[in-house]
């Protein structure tokens, strides 16, 4: 994969637009969209001449559907590092790399590819939105932070017919350096994603076909983090942000790829109960490290390697899965049973690693069913034979509780697996990993008050990590990690309080380490003002991190890893960051302004996400969210 590809595949999708502009749009005829018509029969766009689905809600043969939201809630908010109980350190930046700190179960067996750190900023096929429109919708999303951090996101969707829809999307974000920086426009990252999407049906949905295909541009000048003098003593002292000397000027880090995926449904019967479905997936990945200043950064590598002039690491691969099978939904009853070939083809720089390549051949099947209207069961499981992989889950979900248990056998990914550069090498033979966990969540809500307390054990055997020299290792005992969160809030009509609070415990600190408490606290005070015109919603956000001996991050390999803990710059204190907001909604357009970390200065000047990387300091950041409905 080449820039020239990646400009090509650029000019395509604006030729997309380019015909969206000149398709014409169906007039509503399907009862979703009955609600678009007023008093007088006409046409009035808006939300509710919006419908989006995502390819599950089709799959499992789901009527629900959402539209698009004017919420003020959670607006100033952008990829929280905290979310959904997943917590990730990142390099202090925008855009810069993040690994789960809380480990997680893999979301597939097989052929795995690795390299994660960059997922948060592309466009998986998984979380794409389908649309149904039945006027041209746009949406505009930009933000501007004073740091030099700039996100643009482009949404442009627009029904073709009254059953076929095509979506463009166009990604752009950014952001300057604020440690070590040289000038006024240093950049440090810079990520373009692209993405076209489409929806058929046909009459009755007897046919259904979702398609979509993006990319994803990631550039990152790595700093290596500060670099600490002979006065510095502790992380106290690395607070001096562009002022700071950092331990890499040369490296460059670029990860770009490629998603396609087809996925299609054919009912066979009258109903839906015997349905044909074939899903057809496409994954180009290219993850690069260049370093032409080797001697320059030689301490940070821990020596020179081959080549005393040029630093390279590169790994690629292509990955192409087939999966056809039947499914079907009979009253209460939803069933699936399906095969999938999975063909892969791995590669490192160096002839003596052999490329991976092969066919991985996967069984599988689901049932579920609903018990009562509140309270459904069900049970899914899937295996590789040749590799010995294998993932079951079984579940009971309840509108007042959620309970889950899955065992999973998989295998290392390529990352883990296979690997070389001027300074680090490894080609392992890892066993098999064994996954237990156990889910379960309570839901309690009495007027505006509402609680959800969850808990999660997790245990491994022979669990992969990245030891403290940056290499991967096994651990071949069992290893467990317990996770409980509570989140409460009390939704009034003009103030709401939400709080969460997750405490995290390891068996082995030595293999898996985590900040033991996080707590997070957001109080709104909400209202109409200038006679009803406008919604405002003042805001504090309160985020707490304790102590923790962190993770670092190796940029070669684009790996986090233990730090050794007899380095007292690998032991972060814990911190509180303070951000005031304010949010407001005029018609169908959102506004935020935001001044982030306003308790700098007090007891403290900074903080520290990663070893060696500071937090953002005070940070001032506004956007607007603007939708178009014709």
């Amino acid at each position: 994969m080449n820039v020239t590809y990646f400009h090509c595949f650029k000019l395509f999708l604006l030729c997309c637009l380019l015909a969206l502009g000149n398709a014409y749009a169906q007039a509503p005829k399907d009862s979703a969209f009955k609600s678009i018509l007023d008093d007088s029969t006409k046409l009035k766009y808006g939300l509710e001449s919006v419908i989006i689905q995502h390819a599950q809600d089709v799959y499992y043969n789901k009527k629900s559907f959402s539209r698009p939201t004017l919420t003020l809630t959670y607006l100033e908010s952008s990829q929280s590092l905290w979310q959904n109980s997943r917590y990730s350190q990142d390099l202090g930046n925008y855009l810069s790399p993040r690994g789960l700190v809380v480990p997680m179960s893999p979301s597939t067996i097989g052929a795995r590819y690795g390299y994660t750190v960059f997922d948060d900023f592309a466009i998986l096929p998984d979380s794409v939105k389908y649309y149904d429109t039945r006027s041209p919708y746009t949406e505009l999303d930009y933000a501007q932070g004073s740091r030099g951090q700039q996100r643009i996101h482009v949404v442009h969707s627009r029904n073709i017919t009254n059953r076929w829809n095509v979506t463009a999307m166009v990604r752009r974000m950014a952001s300057k350096k604020v440690l070590g920086r040289i000038s006024k426009n240093d950049r440090e990252s810079e990520n373009w994603g692209f993405g076209l999407s489409t929806r058929y049906y046909s009459k009755n949905a007897k046919y259904q076909l979702l398609g979509t295909i993006s990319s994803m541009s990631h550039t990152l000048n790595n700093t290596g983090g500060i670099l600490p003098t002979t006065k510095d003593s502790s992380n106290a002292d690395l607070y001096s942000y562009e002022l700071e000397k950092v331990r890499l000027y040369g490296a460059v880090t670029k990860d770009q790829r490629v998603y396609a995926r087809f996925y299609q449904q054919l009912n066979i019967s009258q109903d839906s109960s015997i349905q044909v479905f074939n899903q057809l997936d496409f994954t180009s990945r290219y993850n690069t490290f260049e370093d032409n200043t080797p001697l320059t950064d030689s301490m940070f590598f821990g020596g020179l390697g081959a080549d005393s002039n040029f630093t390279y690491a590169k790994s690629e691969l292509f990955q192409g899965d087939f999966k056809l099978g039947l499914k079907g939904t009979k009253g209460r009853l939803f069933y699936a049973l399906y095969y999938k070939g999975r063909y892969f083809n791995y590669k490192t720089p160096k002839s003596f690693f052999t490329a991976k390549e092969g066919l991985n051949n996967f069984f599988g099947g689901e049932l579920r069913a609903r018990i009562v209207n509140s309270l459904y069961a069900y049970v899914k499981t899937e295996v590789v034979p040749e590799t010995a992989e294998a993932m079951s889950e079984a579940g009971l979900v309840h509108k007042l509780f959620d309970v889950s248990y899955q065992h999973t056998e998989y295998t290392p990914n390529f990352q883990e697996q296979q690997f070389y550069s001027e300074q680090y090498y490894w080609a392992t033979r890892f066993r098999n990993i064994t996954l237990n966990q156990l889910r379960a969540q309570v839901h309690l809500k009495k007027g505006a008050f509402s609680a959800t307390p969850s808990i999660k054990w997790l245990q491994w055997n022979n669990y992969v990590y990245f030891n403290d020299t940056a290499i991967p290792a096994q651990y071949k005992a069992d290893l467990s990690v317990v996770t409980s969160t509570l989140n409460v809030a009390v939704n009034k009509k003009n103030w709401i309080v939400q709080n969460a609070v997750q405490y995290n415990s390891s068996s082995n600190e030595d293999v898996i380490r985590m900040p033991t408490w996080l707590n997070q606290t957001k109080l709104l005070v909400q209202g109409h003002v200038f006679k009803k015109a406008t919604f405002m919603q003042f805001g504090v956000d309160l985020f707490f991190r304790s102590a923790w001996l962190g993770n670092n991050y190796m940029p070669v390999s684009q790996t986090f890893h233990l730090g050794q803990s007899s380095n007292v710059y690998n032991s972060l204190d814990a911190y509180v960051v303070a951000d005031v907001f304010l949010n407001m909604q005029v018609k169908t357009a959102r506004f935020f302004i935001k001044m982030a970390y306003l308790n700098q200065g007090i007891n403290s000047n900074g903080y520290m996400v990663s070893p060696y990387y500071s937090g953002m300091p005070r940070t001032f950041e506004f956007g607007i969210n603007w939708q178009f409905f014709d």
